[in-house]
C-alpha cells in the first residue's frame, strides 16, 4: 500500500473527525532576482533532460530485461524487470534530478507572485510568465523526443488500437512483421477501458506508419491534450501561477507525453465539466463526466466531486445520472466483453496479489468512496482527500496521483502545492526505482507536521487568554 495514500486517509480521517489541520501556508513566497528566475528555468528544462536521458541509461544498463524488450521500438524501462548493481545510483540519481526539477518549477512560481514594489520590482513576474509557453514548448519537445519510456502502457495502447474500435477479441495471427516481435512474445492483456478512449485510441493510433509512428502519435496527442488540461487550468482559477505549475509541470510531460498514458483523456472531460459547473451548465457537465467514466471508470467517482458546492440534493442527482449513462454508454458501445474483460483482469491481478492486500484494498476503496459521499452531503472537502482516489485504481501508478489535481481544482485548496508535489511523489511512488522505504518520509512528515500542530495549540489557547 502507497504510503502516500495512506498518509491521505490519515490526514483525511483527522479533519473529518473534527480535528484542525495545522496552518498550511507560512507566508508569501519569497522574493526572486531576474537572474535567479532565468536560471531556475534552465534547472527546469536541464533536468528534465536529465530525467530522459537517465531512463533510456537505466534501459541499457540496469539488470536483464528479457529477449522481446530489444524488439520494440523505443528503449523500455519496468518494474517487473530486475534491477542490477548499478540500481543505487540510478535511484539517487533519479532523486536529484526531481528535487532539480521542483526546485525551478517553484523559483518560477514564486518569481510570478512577486509583489509590485521593492528593489526587485514586477520585472521577474513579467520575466516568469514570458518564459512559460517557451519553457513549456521545450519540455513538449524533449517528451515528444525521448528515447526510452518507463512504462510498457503505450505499447498496449498500440496493439489495442490496431485492433479497432471494439479490441476485447485477438484474433489468431492478427499481428505480423515489427508487431509480431513484440505481442507473440509479450502478453497483451485485455483493455479495462472504455468504450470512448478504444475508439479514440483506434483514431490515433491510425495516424501513425509504423510501431514507432503509432507511438509518436499517442505522444502529439498527449501534447493536445495536456495543452487544453493548461487552457481549462488558466480559465479555471485565472492563476498565472496555477497555470504555470501546470504547464510547466515535468511529471505531467513524462507521464502523459513520454509514457502517453491515457489519464490524460479523463483529467480534460473532468476539468471541463468542472468549468461548466461554475457557468451553470450542470446537464452538459453530467455528460462530460460520464464520458470521462467512459475512459477509465473511476474517474465517475472522482467527477462527483466536481458539483459538491450545488447542494446535496443536486450533487446526488447529478452523480447518479453521470453513473448511470456512462454504465447505459459502456453496454451500449462495449457491452458483455467489455465487462468480462473487467472481470477476468481484477481476478487475475487478485490472485496474484497477496490476500491481505486485497483486502486493504477493498477497505480503502470503501473508505474512499465513504469520503465521496461525506463531500457530497456536507458540501466540505478535506484538503489531502484527493490523494485517496488513487486507491481506486487496481494498482497505484504515478501518473495517477495527477488524479488530484482535479481534486484540487474543484476544492480550490492546495493547487499549487499539489502541482509543486506531483514530481517527487510520483518519483517515490515509482516501482521502477525501488523507493518504498525511502516513500516512507511522507508519513513520517505527516506525522511530525500534525505534532508540531498540537503542541503550538496550546501556547495559542494560553496567548488568547492572556
Amino acid at each position: 500500500m502507497s504510503p502516500v495514500v495512506l498518509t491521505a486517509l490519515f490526514l483525511t480521517a483527522w479533519e473529518i473527525a473534527g480535528r484542525r489541520l495545522p496552518a498550511l501556508a507560512a507566508g508569501p513566497w519569497p522574493r526572486v532576482s531576474r537572474a535567479v528566475t532565468g536560471a531556475a528555468a534552465l534547472v527546469l528544462v536541464a533536468a528534465f533532460a536529465g530525467q530522459l536521458l537517465l531512463t533510456a541509461y537505466q534501459a541499457g544498463h540496469d539488470g536483464s530485461p528479457p529477449a522481446w524488450v530489444s524488439r520494440t521500438p523505443f528503449l523500455f524501462v519496468d518494474e517487473a524487470f530486475p534491477f542490477g548493481a548499478g540500481h543505487a545510483a540510478i535511484m539517487a540519481a533519479a532523486l536529484a534530478l526531481v528535487l532539480l526539477q521542483t526546485a525551478g518549477l517553484a523559483v518560477l512560481i514564486a518569481a510570478l507572485t512577486q509583489p509590485s514594489g521593492g528593489p526587485a520590482g514586477p520585472a521577474p513576474a513579467r520575466l516568469a510568465w514570458s518564459l512559460v509557453p517557451f519553457t513549456a514548448g521545450v519540455l513538449a519537445v524533449l517528451a515528444l523526443w525521448s528515447p526510452a519510456v518507463s512504462s510498457g502502457d503505450v505499447f498496449g495502447y498500440v496493439g489495442l488500437g490496431m485492433l479497432g474500435p471494439h479490441p476485447f477479441a485477438r484474433p489468431p495471427h492478427f499481428f505480423s512483421g515489427e508487431y509480431a516481435r513484440v505481442f507473440d512474445a509479450w502478453h497483451l492483456r485485455p483493455t479495462i477501458y472504455g468504450p470512448l478512449w478504444t475508439a479514440l485510441n483506434a483514431a490515433v493510433v491510425s495516424l501513425g506508419a509504423g510501431f514507432a509512428g503509432k507511438v509518436l502519435a499517442l505522444r502529439l496527442f498527449g501534447v493536445v491534450l495536456l495543452s487544453a488540461f493548461v487552457a481549462l487550468a488558466y480559465a479555471l482559477t485565472r492563476s498565472r501561477a496555477v497555470t504555470a505549475a501546470t504547464a510547466l509541470n515535468p511529471m505531467l510531460w513524462f507521464q502523459f507525453v513520454t509514457n502517453a498514458h491515457n489519464d490524460a483523456y479523463g483529467l480534460c472531460l473532468l476539468a471541463a465539466a468542472l468549468l461548466l459547473v461554475q457557468r451553470g451548465r450542470r446537464l452538459w457537465a453530467v455528460v462530460l463526466v460520464a464520458a470521462a467514466g467512459c475512459v477509465k471508470f473511476p474517474f465517475v467517482v472522482l467527477g462527483a466531486v466536481l458539483f459538491a458546492r450545488e447542494g446535496p440534493r443536486r450533487a446526488i442527482l447529478c452523480t447518479v445520472a453521470a453513473a448511470a449513462l456512462c454504465f447505459a454508454a459502456s453496454a451500449l458501445f462495449a457491452g458483455r466483453p467489455y465487462l468480462d474483460a473487467l472481470l477476468v483482469t481484477a481476478r487475475t491481478r487478485a490472485a496474484f496479489t497477496d490476500p491481505v492486500l486485497n483486502e486493504m484494498k477493498t477497505a480503502l476503496s470503501l473508505a474512499t468512496l465513504a469520503v465521496t459521499a461525506f463531500i457530497l452531503l456536507r458540501g466540505r472537502f478535506p484538503v489531502f482527500a484527493g490523494w485517496l482516489y488513487t486507491g481506486l485504481a487496481p494498482v497505484l501508478f504515478p501518473w495517477y496521483l495527477a488524479w488530484a489535481v482535479v481534486y484540487a481544482l474543484a476544492s480550490r485548496t492546495l493547487l499549487v502545492g499539489t502541482l509543486l508535489a506531483l514530481p517527487v511523489l510520483a518519483t517515490l511512488s515509482d516501482g521502477i526505482y525501488h523507493f518504498e522505504t525511502v516513500a516512507l518520509v511522507v508519513p513520517v512528515a505527516a506525522l511530525a507536521w500534525i505534532a508540531r500542530g498540537l503542541r503550538a495549540e496550546p501556547r495559542i489557547a494560553a496567548s488568547a487568554i492572556r
